[in-house]
């Protein structure tokens, strides 16, 4: 049996058995949380080690459970599956099954009435635990399964004192509710349950106290007060109220009161017809309003939410539902529409339909407000205040009896309105909108045109105003179609125009909250439509203003305060974003255009996107240790003074990820600004990510757009810089020929502008293109001149670099000496600067030198140490290379399932990130893998993938050398004529090459050609 409701414990033939150690124990544990279902190795891994498994995690894993297998009894097994392992044992077999099956039991008993067996069955439950949930097992992910556990057994506890209670036995249970309290001091239930058998055993004092307890432990420890059911129950026994006394008895219902008011009002608005939606809210308002029996502090429910959203519609949809429990009548006061002083004549209308004279109303406001209070003592009237603008108008309109309660509606959270229980109503979802246009123009009309009316609630972005705006037009014109509409909402600038139709008007709607905000707000509120993507940081507004962070930050949350802002928040982020509603947007831009001068416009931009540029080079220096292997331009960069902590991330790729959507909107807008010398500026330093992470399509707009802005601009510099930008997207597309026109073009204009950094960067890439296509000789020369130049500049990463290609050229060619010391030039450089992603690529050439020379453990520890690198700077592409290369490795050891797999891992990396050279690598290494295991049809099939794309790629060596092998298929296959084509078109493809390979490949070809007459094998080179 397996044992987890306490330390884990495995008893096998009545005997305890020693599980062994820790990791055993998270294995078992893990195993056993997830009985009878497939636990995978990924999730093995994460619970043992969490982020940082060991290149051997797998097979420890696999010890484990080899050890438990031997451990456990006949009744349970641990089989193996594909993705892991399942444990599979009976429920009687593990504790935690026994006890969900005794719970079961309980609530069967309780619902057919047997109350005093109910209570014993759980009893019999609860005392299968010994102790906290697999206590003692190191293992963040097992104690979240265990923290579920302790969770079921305190709702078994809560149940089992609730059927005591029912059963008289409150005396009994005291002692053992308050250890419960004690241990769980913020369980408010317990609390309850404690205090409830207190005052039935007449101690209601002490009931008290625990109620004071626990209200102070609420407020210090999570800085929250009591739920509304703890405070309904400390009312009632303040109160001694009869019902606590027994087992729930049903209450007659209230009498009537024998005084009425002489006039009842009854004010509320019409409920609309075609309201749709908002059943939780309407559900959370109901209770928290909680009817109309007695009460002991004055209930205020607050809605807020952005205007247009539907606040008004809700509030009235529900006082007319709970109308019936405020029988002494309804009040209901638009403030927004009261004039410049509203409470003043509120309370005047108010007392007037209290029943109370014009001539008798007093003058004074306080002396109004204490008459209104009177007419509404001991009275329930529901009142409802729409659309306040601050507490000020709330305040003295608000009952001083308990019986009432009250509705605010205001699009700014009035955080001082104390004692209010807040609803936060936001816009509709697709479904809901779609709904509401059912309801207004037929569901016939929408059904007509889905995909119309699916635009139009695009359009109207979940916004009810507008939604009914647009609806009620389509009523109106029942010829127009819905597409008709929305051709004439794609037009931004009449765009608000279009949401206009008989007294619904969104821009007025949107216009009233922007006149309520402060003339700082207000500003912030119209640059903030400069700004393009999706959502944006809090800096951008300090950018914006010109100002610090801190300013920046308290104006955002003023426009979030009154709801033209939302926050956004994304998983794994410290900071808030934040965003327009769409229809918020063209409003706000109608007034940047309107209130800015186009100067002003095309500063502010001018700061974000300088900002944009100032933080992606702190970046690339996190990444490269400095400002190496990049060109920089002379745009002014801008700085706040207080974002020390801004960038503060440990991994910049991060950074670069959560920021792309943005980074790539900048670039764009400083081109539609003209700021050419930016543009190109920030479109070449974001090559960091879309290099790292195969965002090939990113890389080329945004190049494209520099490159067309600094053209018309006649901006050389920026015109070199991203023509070499495009040159090496085609290089890691392996467009070769496209690569190298812009390369000669990008190296003419360097040239001409005596750009020494930007000649050596060119010139580095075409020597790797040319080692692509096999001519060494011109590779190692324009390696030797560029590396001249990055010493020359000070480019110490570029030298890197450099130094780390000309040793994997020394590697193929057998030169490991002078390999080696290449290598560790380069990786001392690496070190010296800090540059992780470095390290990686020439600790990824070392493991290449020990595979050449068969020092294969030492290259697959390096390769390992690689992956780590990799996966902590977020570089997808370095990932697909070392897998490829541990698939070379795994296989060369002899491992040929692991290799399979290492390899499909790989080629799946490749082709998903569209790196297509690693891609072909590794059809090839599969295709040899496949040839090694005598899976002939496989291998071919592999190797003629991997040809097709090396021809398609221009690499001239990687293509011959696939023909070498394919060629061997061929002849095994009987298929000699085949593989005498495949030998003659590698011996044409070496003889073009200009490298010292040449002639090794060349004998190694006529010892195949002779090969295939008489049978035997030859090895690869």
């Amino acid at each position: 049996m397996l044992r987890l409701l306490g330390p884990l414990e495995l008893v096998v033939d009545r005997l305890t058995v020693d599980v062994g150690g820790p990791r055993q124990r998270v294995v078992l544990a893990m195993l056993a949380l997830n009985a009878n279902r497939v636990t995978t190795v990924d999730q093995l891994v994460d619970a043992i080690w969490d982020t940082s498994p060991p290149s051997t995690a797998r097979a420890q894993i696999q010890t484990c459970v080899s050890a438990l297998r031997k451990l456990i009894g006949a009744s349970t097994y641990i089989r193996t599956r594909p993705a892991g392992y399942l444990l599979e044992i009976t429920g009687d077999d593990l504790d935690t099954e026994v006890f969900a099956t005794l719970l079961g039991q309980a609530r069967d008993q309780a619902d057919a009435g047997r109350l005093d067996q109910a209570a014993a069955t759980l009893r019999t439950a609860l005392g299968l635990w010994r102790g906290p949930a697999l206590a003692g097992v190191p293992s963040d992910l097992v104690q979240r399964g265990a923290a579920l556990l302790e969770e079921r057994r305190l709702a078994a506890l809560e149940e089992c004192a609730r059927l005591d209670l029912a059963l008289g036995r409150h005396e009994r249970i005291i002692g053992e509710l308050r250890s419960f309290v004690d241990e769980h001091p913020l369980r408010e239930r317990l609390y309850g349950l404690l205090m409830l058998a207190l005052y039935r055993s007449g101690r209601q004092a002490e009931a008290l106290e625990v109620c004071r307890r626990a209200r102070t432990m609420l407020v210090t420890e999570m800085g929250i007060e009591l739920g509304q059911e703890l405070q309904d129950l400390e009312h009632a026994i303040l109160n001694q109220d009869g019902t606590l006394a027994a087992p729930a008895k049903s209450r007659e219902p209230p009498e009537e009161s024998a005084v009425r008011l002489l006039v009842v009002p009854r004010q509320l608005p019409a409920s609309i017809a075609d309201f749709t939606g908002r059943d939780a809210d309407i559900a959370e308002i109901k209770n928290r309003l909680g009817g109309a029996g007695e009460q002991y502090a004055l209930r205020i429910v607050a809605i807020s939410g952005k205007g247009g959203v539907g606040k008004s519609s809700l509030a009235i949809r529900v006082a007319h539902e709970v109308g019936d429990d405020f029988p002494d009548g309804h009040l209901y006061a638009d403030l927004t529409a009261a004039g410049e002083d509203p409470v003043v004549g509120v309370l005047a209308r108010f007392l007037r339909a209290l029943g109370v004279s014009g001539s008798t109303i007093p003058d004074d406001p306080r002396e109004r407000e204490d008459l209104y209070r009177s007419k509404l003592a001991g009275r329930r009237v529901l009142v409802v205040l729409d659309d306040a603008t601050g507490e000020e108008q709330v305040t003295p309109l608000l009952p001083g009896s308990a019986t009432c309660a009250v509705i605010v509606t205001s699009r700014a959270r009035l955080s001082g309105l104390s004692g209010a229980s807040w609803i936060g109503v936001t816009v509709f979802d697709v479904g809901q909108s779609l709904d509401l246009l059912d309801r207004i123009i037929g569901r016939d009309r929408v059904r007509a045109e889905p995909a119309a009316a699916n635009e139009l609630v695009n359009r109207c972005g979940g916004l009810p105003l507008a939604l009914r705006v647009a609806g009620a037009r389509l009523a109106a014109k029942p010829h127009w179609r819905l597409d008709f509409l929305v051709r004439r909402l794609a037009d931004e600038a009449r765009l608000l125009d279009e949401f206009s139709h008989h007294g619904l008007e969104l821009r007025a709607n949107i216009g009233l909250t922007y006149r309520m905000l402060s003339k700082p707000a207000q500003r912030l509120f119209r640059l903030f439509a400069l700004l393009r993507a999706p959502d944006s940081p809090a800096w951008t507004a300090a950018a914006l203003l010109d100002t610090t962070l801190d300013r920046a930050e308290d104006v955002l949350e003023d426009l979030v305060d009154a709801q033209v802002l939302d926050t956004v928040e994304y998983p794994g982020s410290p900071r808030l974003r934040y965003r327009y509603h769409d229809l918020v947007r063209v409003f706000a831009w109608e007034q940047l255009v309107a209130t800015e001068t186009a100067t002003e416009r095309d500063e502010a931009l001018g700061r974000v996107c300088g900002a944009w540029l100032a933080l992606a080079e702190r970046m690339h220096r996190k990444d490269y240790g400095g400002d190496y292997t990049i060109l920089h331009g002379t745009a002014p960069r801008w700085r706040p003074a207080d974002w020390a902590d801004i960038d503060a991330v440990a991994n910049p790729m991060e950074w670069w990820e959560s920021e792309r959507v943005a980074v790539v909107t900048a670039v764009c807008q400083s081109a539609r600004a003209g700021l050419h010398e930016l543009c190109w500026d920030l479109a070449l330093i974001s090559v960091d990510l879309f290099e790292a992470k195969g965002y090939f399509d990113d890389w080329r707009e945004v190049t494209q757009i520099a490159l067309d802005v600094t053209e018309a601009a006649g901006n050389r510099r920026g015109v070199a810089a991203m023509t070499y930008s495009l040159g090496t997207l085609h290089m890691f597309q392996k467009r070769l020929s496209e690569a190298e026109e812009c390369f000669t073009r990008a190296h003419e204009m360097f040239t001409a502008d005596d750009d020494t950094h930007g000649c050596a960067l060119v010139l580095r890439n075409v020597a790797l293109v040319d080692g692509l296509r096999g001519n060494t000789t011109a590779m190692l020369r324009k390696y030797t001149e560029a590396l001249a130049m990055m010493r020359l500049v000070g480019d110490r990463m570029g030298e890197a670099q450099i130094l780390r290609s000309l040793a994997s050229h020394h590697i193929e060619v057998g030169a490991v000496a002078l390999a080696k010391r290449l290598l560790d030039e380069a990786l001392a450089i690496c070190l010296d600067v800090r540059c992780l992603r470095g390290e990686a690529q020439v600790l990824y050439r070392f493991a290449e030198l020990y595979t050449g020379t068969d020092q294969l453990e030492l290259a697959r520890h390096t390769l390992n140490r690689v992956l780590l690198i990799v996966r902590e700077i977020g570089d997808r592409i370095g990932e697909a290379y070392v897998r490829y290369s541990l698939g070379v490795v795994r296989h060369r050891e002899g491992r040929l399932d692991t290799a399979k797999t290492t390899l499909v891992h790989a080629l799946s990396l490749a082709r998903g990130l569209g790196e297509r050279l690693v891609e072909g690598q590794t059809l090839y290494a599969l295709g040899e893998l496949e040839l090694a295991c005598g899976a002939d049809p496989a291998a071919g099939t592999y190797l003629a993938a991997a040809g097709d794309l090396f021809a398609d790629l221009g690499s001239a060596h990687w293509e011959a050398r696939t023909l070498v092998l394919l060629s061997e298929v061929h002849a095994s296959a009987g298929d000699r004529e085949a593989a005498r084509a495949d030998i003659e078109r590698a011996r044409q493809l070496l003889l073009a090459m200009d490298s010292p390979e040449t002639q090794r490949w060349l004998a190694h070809l006529e010892r195949t050609r002779t090969a295939l007459l008489t049978g035997e094998t030859v090895d690869t080179p």
